[in-house]
Order: structure tokens, then C-alpha cells, then sequence
């Protein structure tokens, strides 16, 4: 018996069950009801609520997207002493003895305030320099090689290598005249394949050297991103991205990020000291622009309200939108880039009401400071769309109030964060081997979509009540993951399916409350929190990315009416000492969506329960499609199962054809699953000819 066949003979099974009653095993599932209305349309889904939020810091570009290799490129960090003393971490000296010297040199450098000194008074042909390891090397591929030297007394070429154990890849000799900085490009292709290769720079004999900065990447790389991250976001299609930040950009000095890439400093993350990050620069406005040109995406950008300046950011505002007879149009068309960007989303600083902020104030002084901001910027665009920050009503119940009050005009968009956090603090990874608290855990994300629909909810009622004659003020559900347990510095969750399921609630929440969030923004496309997990050597992807490619994929913009009746489960807090308005939570979960041509109906299913189906009888008001319907899982037997570089397939879209059917039928929901259905209208004998 073909595939095909034995789906239409369990659908017809199921079918049986429903209309005889359930016999044996099928007595234990949970039953449900389904209802779609295809002629009542609740309405029009914004496709901005399927948005990403990138920033520049936590990997998500240094060491993510971003197709640099080398770390520490500009030698802006320390050494930390011991064996590497005088060697900016991670480098490492080569040829280090009594004759030989390394240093930090902050009289002499190329970018922002240091230079990495290499001293050699041996007059041996013994080479001296230092070198990066844990580079993955390709013999396939060629790499893109960029140095900035400076010499004194070197008589001899400089040698730039790809190395291995003991072996020498390929490798590139330079010659330096003169004692100014020189920069030199070039290309280097490796023999061999490595996953812990070298990159050297050395000398033999005597002389100084400093090098300025340096740069490796792949030969294959897309305007400086890495092709394999540049194309998987792209399947995604984002609507938009909001960038660079985050708590950093309140701390954010646009304009270092522009211009040659190797003279941008670089700059310490302050807004997260632990993670101990220095942030390249590299991937700045413009490449910000490239980025969103590559993957179909409107920017959203968020402006430094903390330490900044309304001047500083209108003139940001000039830059990416201004003619070519401004000021700092002008120097985007000198920076390669003549036409105007036309950003026209701009954000005013971020949380600024948390005193873990950089720039925290309190609600006045960020409101008057919004509509300073505002009317700066406007004056320089006055199309702009601003993102105002949005407090959470009992927690900071002044703070909007004062927003609407005294910065009313300037606000399009109310920003709200919100993550599923509350065992972040105390919960570590290991503890979810016990089945009670992974189960405990489970519920809790299951439900968390309802928390934020509560926030939105009541959030919106405030801003209907303090300004009725603005119902074009609608919000921004600009920030929100999972965050659930402790995970060092880099907060590098490991998603499993458990959080397929909550990515998806997610996306009904935003869903049913379309008229008052019209934007939303997931944190961590990449790495930390990411759906795209990158190392040198690959990626894979993470439960929540699979689900954003299926939404994508299989989903209208049109709203249609839906109906559940099936059990439901007691609803958890979602934020400690908070219980959730909703009482009690339905273990299904759907959401009807039709597509533009009005001929394509995707019905999404997401089973809440843990551990059983949820056998559902599915009917349509209106019943005109065809009888062969296509089925969209994502499901693994164990809510805890994981993609990782090991195995990064455990976890996929599974594809599946259902044939003979009409409505009613009956369909059996695995558990913790979510499930597109695609229903197509019947073509009429008339377009059945033409083909």
C-alpha cells in the first residue's frame, strides 16, 4: 500500500471513530471541534507581527551573520596577562624569547586608540609574530585577506599565512616600504580542509611591526555576510527588522559606524560588561541597509534616546534619508550609497524606564525627551513613523500617561517588551532532566502567548481611553523570546520543540489582537536566543525558526472567524506573584487565515497538551475546495528534543497529503504539535479546460 493510500485510509479511520464513537486506545486521547467561517472575515493581519529584531551585540553579528573571521581585528582588547602578555587576547605570540617583545602600543595605531607592537632584536632567521587559532578552513574555498601594517627596520617580506599542525596552507609575502601605514589585500586558497587552522602574520630577523588591523572571510561572501546565514534569513522573508539595539543603543554612536570598515574603533559593550564583548562596527548603517535590500525587510531603527542626542539623531535621519545637497546625504553618497535609504520606522531609545538602561530616567523627562526627538527628526523627514517606549501598565503605570500626555504627537507606534522569564534566574538547564519540572516548564511556555495577549489588551485600552481621536496609535510588540534559564553570559538558549509551540501561540496571539499590535519583533534571529545557530563551520536551526518558515510559507493576510471547544488547563503565572487574567487555557489552539486571491485557506493547529492527541472534527461553513488537502507538522514524540550541530535535523517540517476530503472530517492533533492544513479552492470545469 502507497503513502497516499494509507493517509486516506486513517482519515478515514478517524472519520468512523467520530461518527460511531471512540473504541480502545482512541477512549484516552482528548477530543476537540473545530469551525471555520469562511465567509465571516474577522479582518486584515499585518504582516509586520512576523518582524525580527537584530542588534549588534551577543553574536548575533560579530561572530553570527557577519562573515569575519578573525576576532579582535582591531586589537582594541587586553591580553590578561601570563603567557600572552602583550598580545591583544585571542592572538598569540610566535617566536617569543629574551629577543623579542610584544606590546599594546596606544602612541602608534591605525583605528580607535591601540595597535598590536611586535619588537625583534634577534638577527636569526627566526620568525617572530602572532597568530589566531580555531579557524575553520575550507580547501574548497578561497579566502578574502585584508591587513594594515606598519614597519621599522624589517628588511624582509612579511609573511601572511593559513596554517595548520605543523604545515603552512597557503600563504601571501609582503613587501613594506616606508614608514607609513599600508594596506594590503589579497586572496588565499588552502590546500587542505581544517577545522582548527591558523592565521599567521610573521617576520624573520629584526625590526618592528605593528599591525593595525586585520581581516579574514570567506570568498563567498555576500557584501561581508556569511552566504549560509544571509540565505536562510531570506527564506524567512521578514517584513522588518529592528536594529542595532537593545539596551546597547542607548549607548550607540551612529556615526562610528560608518566609512571604511578597518578605520571604525571599536568599542567595548557596555550595555552588557559581562559579556565582555568589544563590537567591531563592522556591520553598521550601510550594511544594515545591504542586509535589509538581501532579505525584502523594512528597517526599523532605534535611535541612542540614552547618552544621545536629538541632534544626533536627525542627523542619522539625514543620512539614510536626506538629497544629495545635505549635509549628511552627502556623505552617505561619498560612502558608495547615492540614493536615499527611506527609513520610516524610527524608534526613540529603548526601555529607558529600566534602571538597567543606559540613560534609565524617569517618565517625564522621557517623555519631553521623546518629543524633542521627535520634532528634531521630523523636521528632517516628516513622513517618519516613530516607536515611542512603552511601559507595562502594573508595573510602571505612570509612564504611558505622561508618554500620551506630553509627547502625544510624536508617538505612532507603543513599544512593548515582553519575554517568558520567570525561571530565569533560578532555573539551570540540568534541573529539566526531572520530568516534573520540564513538565512544569512545558505549561508554562504553552501558556505564555496569553500573558502578552493579556498585556496587549489592557495596554490598548489605555490608549484608547487617553487618546480617542488616535486610532492610528497602535503597538509595537517589539521584543519577545523565551529567556528560561541560566546560560552564562551570551544567554544561549537551547530551543527544543516545547518552544515550537510557544513561537507559534505567539504568532495567534498577535493574530487575535491584530486591530491593536500591527508590529512585532521577535529577539535573536542568530545565536543568542537564536533560531540560527552558527559556528565557523556551519549552522542548523532551532524549533522557532522552523516555525516562523512555515508561517511564512502557509499563511494569508486575512483573518477569518474560527470556533474551539475542547478541555482546557489551568493557566500558570506568567510572571511571578502576576496570575494570568485567563483562568483556564484551551489545549487547542487555532488560527484560520485566507490569502489574497481568496482561493487558499490555512487553517494552524497548535496542540497544547503534552502528552495526547486531541482527536478534532473539522468543518467549514462554506465548502468549496478541493478534496486533497496538505498537511504542515512540526512534532517530535518529546517536547524536549533539540537540533544541534551534531544533529541538527532531529527537528523538521514534515510534509503530508490528505486526500478524500470533505467537510466534516476528522484529523488527530499529535501532542505539544502545531500543524498548518491548506485547503484550495476546487477549480471550475472553465480553468480545468484551459490547463
Amino acid at each position: 500500500m502507497n503513502s497516499r493510500n494509507i493517509i486516506r485510509t486513517s482519515v478515514l479511520a478517524i472519520t468512523i471513530i467520530f461518527i460511531f464513537g471512540t473504541v480502545g486506545a482512541a477512549a484516552k486521547e482528548l477530543e476537540g471541534e473545530v469551525v471555520v467561517s469562511v465567509s465571516k472575515k474577522v479582518g486584515n493581519i499585518n504582516p509586520d507581527i512576523y518582524g525580527l529584531f537584530m542588534a549588534t551585540v551577543f553574536r548575533h553579528f560579530d561572530g553570527g551573520i557577519w562573515a569575519e573571521m578573525l576576532k579582535s581585528r582591531k586589537f582594541a582588547e587586553d591580553d590578561r596577562g601570563g603567557k600572552r602578555y602583550g598580545v591583544v587576547r585571542p592572538w598569540f605570540p610566535i617566536g617569543r624569547n629574551e629577543k623579542t617583545h610584544f606590546a599594546h602600543d596606544n602612541t602608534i595605531y591605525y583605528t580607535g586608540t591601540q595597535s598590536q607592537k611586535i619588537i625583534s632584536e634577534d638577527p636569526a632567521n627566526r620568525r617572530t609574530g602572532i597568530a589566531q587559532e580555531q579557524l575553520y578552513f575550507d580547501k574548497k574555498k578561497s579566502y578574502h585577506a585584508r591587513v594594515n601594517l606598519k614597519q621599522k627596520d624589517i628588511t624582509v617580506p612579511i609573511t601572511i599565512a593559513l596554517e595548520g599542525e605543523n604545515k603552512v596552507y597557503a600563504k601571501k609575502e609582503i613587501t613594506i616600504t616606508g614608514s607609513d601605514w599600508q594596506r594590503f589585500s589579497f586572496t588565499l586558497k588552502p590546500n587542505h580542509t581544517d577545522k582548527n587552522g591558523k592565521f599567521t602574520i610573521t617576520f624573520p630577523g629584526s625590526g618592528t611591526l605593528w599591525v593595525g588591523s586585520a581581516s579574514l572571510m570567506p570568498g563567498d561572501n555576500v557584501s561581508g555576510y556569511r552566504k549560509d546565514v544571509i540565505e536562510a534569513m531570506k527564506e524567512l522573508r521578514p517584513p522588518n527588522i529592528r536594529w542595532p539595539g537593545g539596551c546597547n543603543v542607548d549607548c550607540y554612536r551612529w556615526q562610528q559606524t560608518i566609512g571604511d570598515r578597518d578605520k571604525r574603533p571599536a568599542q567595548f559593550n557596555h550595555a552588557f560588561p559581562k559579556t565582555e564583548q568589544w563590537l567591531t562596527h563592522d556591520a553598521g548603517i550601510d550594511e544594515f541597509m545591504d542586509l535589509c535590500r538581501y532579505t525584502g525587510a523594512k528597517p526599523h531603527i532605534v535611535v541612542n534616546a540614552g547618552d544621545g542626542t536629538a541632534e544626533e539623531a536627525a542627523n542619522w535621519v539625514e543620512y539614510c534619508n536626506g538629497s544629495l545637497d545635505t549635509k549628511f546625504g552627502k556623505l552617505r553618497a561619498q560612502n558608495g550609497h547615492p540614493e536615499p535609504y527611506n527609513v520610516k520606522i524610527w524608534g526613540i531609545g529603548n526601555e529607558l524606564f529600566g534602571n538597567w538602561e543606559p540613560g534609565h530616567v524617569d517618565e517625564e523627562t522621557y517623555a519631553r525627551k521623546c518629543a524633542e526627538f521627535g520634532k528634531a527628526m521630523r523636521a528632517v523627514d516628516k513622513d517618519i513613523k516613530f516607536v515611542a517606549c512603552g511601559g507595562r501598565y502594573w508595573k510602571y503605570p505612570r509612564w504611558n500617561q505622561a508618554l500620551f500626555k506630553i509627547a502625544g504627537d510624536y508617538i505612532d507606534y507603543l513599544s512593548l517588551h515582553s519575554y517568558a522569564k520567570k525561571y530565569r534566574n533560578t532555573l539551570k538547564k540540568e534541573e529539566l532532566k526531572d520530568p516534573k519540572m520540564a513538565e512544569e516548564l512545558y505549561y508554562y511556555l504553552a501558556s505564555s502567548p496569553y500573558g502578552v495577549e493579556e498585556q496587549i489588551i489592557e495596554t490598548d485600552k489605555e490608549i484608547r481611553q487617553t487618546l480617542p481621536n488616535r486610532p492610528d496609535l497602535t503597538i509595537s510588540f517589539d521584543e519577545w523570546n523565551a529567556y528560561y534559564y541560566r546560560s552564562g553570559p551570551f544567554e544561549e538558549i537551547e530551543f527544543a520543540q516545547r518552544d515550537a509551540v510557544y513561537t507559534a501561540g505567539m504568532f495567534h496571539a498577535f493574530r487575535r489582537q491584530h486591530k491593536a499590535a500591527t508590529m512585532a519583533n521577535i529577539w535573536g534571529p542568530i545565536n543568542t536566543n537564536g533560531m540560527i545557530r552558527v559556528n565557523p563551520s556551519g549552522m542548523f536551526f532551532n524549533p522557532q525558526y522552523l516555525i516562523f518558515k512555515m508561517y511564512a510559507d502557509h499563511s494569508g493576510p486575512t483573518l477569518l472567524k474560527s470556533s474551539v471547544k475542547c478541555d482546557s488547563f489551568p493557566a500558570p503565572e506568567y510572571e511571578r506573584g502576576r496570575p494570568q487574567a485567563k483562568g483556564h487555557i484551551p489545549y487547542l489552539d487555532v488560527s484560520a487565515t485566507m490569502n489574497e486571491d481568496e482561493n487558499i485557506i490555512y487553517l494552524a493547529a497548535i496542540n497544547l497538551h503534552a502528552d495526547k492527541n486531541i482527536k478534532t472534527r473539522i468543518s467549514f461553513d462554506k465548502w468549496d475546495f478541493s478534496s486533497e488537502v496538505k498537511i504542515f507538522e512540526l512534532y517530535d514524540d518529546d517536547y524536549m528534543t533539540e537540533n544541534t550541530f551534531e544533529h541538527p535535523d532531529r527537528l523538521t517540517i514534515k510534509e503530508n497529503i490528505l486526500n478524500d476530503i470533505t467537510s466534516p472530517f476528522g484529523y488527530n492533533f499529535k501532542p505539544h504539535s502545531v500543524t498548518i492544513m491548506e485547503f484550495r479552492k476546487k477549480r471550475t470545469t472553465l480553468q480545468l479546460s484551459r490547463n
